[in-house]
């Protein structure tokens, strides 16, 4: 039973307002996509942190064992001008999706471009782990480095691919808007960088934290070792 405090609490400002029956139900209001679409992109990044850590955790835990000095032998060696082209490509990448992210927001239409170099470098990214993995000279059975080398940058490359998904989709939305305008009035869809932007705001989130995540794989697959 309702007390007369409850019936004293406004209602929230991102609730969809209640009609009577027969009435058509209105849109939901943006804001309350965006503020899901918000909080998704950083549970996203707690999920990954997660999952990546327990690589971090093998790495340093076979590091620290050696069982046989089998770690890391010495012929096993990653290709170092590759692993720097690739980590430059995801940070460019990612700087670049943040920034068409402010462009968007600031109603500047060549954020698409911007967008679009990050995807193609993205993509850059997927070849040359590739071609890395087709000339390295060693597979997961050489020693447990070798092991946690190509477990970890291949699973990295899946959540890469699946990053640079969702920023292409925003792409993809906007071009599509503008090749074949809604018609005006019609609810939110004729403005939709109004929808857009919370999207593209979270796949540059996202983007931007894995890209801090390969600054780490590369620090310790590459540098130390």
């Amino acid at each position: 039973m309702a007390s007369a405090g409850d019936a004293a609490v406004p209602p929230s400002p991102l609730a969809v307002a209640t009609v009577p029956l027969g009435v058509e139900i209105p849109p939901e209001p943006p804001e309350v996509g965006a503020r899901a679409l918000h909080l998704a992109a950083r549970m996203l990044a707690g999920a990954t942190t997660f999952f990546f850590l327990a690589y971090v955790f093998a790495y340093f835990y076979l590091r620290s064992l050696n069982v046989q000095g089998q770690w890391h032998p010495t012929w096993v060696k990653p290709n170092e001008p590759l692993g720097a082209a690739i980590i430059v490509c995801v940070l460019v990448s990612a700087g670049l999706s943040y920034w068409s992210a402010r462009q968007m927001r600031q109603g500047n239409r060549g954020w698409v471009t911007t967008a679009g170099v990050a995807l193609t470098l993205g993509l850059l990214v997927v070849v040359l782990q590739i071609i890395e993995w087709a000339v390295q000279g060693f597979g997961p059975t050489n020693g447990a480095y070798a092991s946690v080398f190509i477990a970890w940058t291949s699973l990295y490359v899946l959540a890469v691919l699946g990053a640079l998904y969702w920023l292409e989709t925003q792409v993809a939305t906007e071009l599509r808007a503008r090749r074949s305008p809604a018609a005006r009035g019609v609810g939110d869809i004729s403005n939709p960088d109004r929808l857009i932007a919370p999207g593209l705001d979270a796949a540059a989130f996202y983007w931007a934290y894995l890209a801090a995540v390969g600054a780490i794989t590369y620090v310790l697959l590459y540098l130390i070792q």
